[in-house]
């Protein structure tokens, strides 16, 4: 691996050819170390791979519930909060508007 200031390099692997290791090792008929060899990976990390493969697949195979998320205590309140903020805007934009028409005297 490279050295540069003393620290060593990590190769970046994308998620395509992640994916595209793990497809040819579970499609049978080649090694699992070949497979490795043949992308210069480590069985460690290939490993690692395949079990992270796994757990998305069955994170996103799991049913969702229907309906709406729970909100939070906190984003309970934001309707009333937005409600009472619109207010003050009226309230504010017609005292505005009457100043603008001189019944402030």
């Amino acid at each position: 691996m490279d050295r540069q200031e003393g620290r060593t390099r990590r190769r970046v692997f994308s998620p395509e050819m992640k994916l595209r290791a793990i497809q040819e090792a579970r499609q049978g008929g080649v090694p699992v170390s070949q497979v490795c060899e043949k992308y210069g990976i480590r069985s460690a990390h290939f490993s690692a791979w395949e079990k992270q493969a796994e757990q998305g697949a069955l994170q996103a195979l799991q049913g969702r519930r229907r309906g709406r998320k729970r909100l939070s205590p906190r984003e309970e309140k934001l309707p009333a909060e937005i409600e009472r903020l619109r207010e003050v805007i009226a309230e504010i934009t017609a005292e505005n508007l009457a100043l603008k028409k001189g019944r402030w005297r």
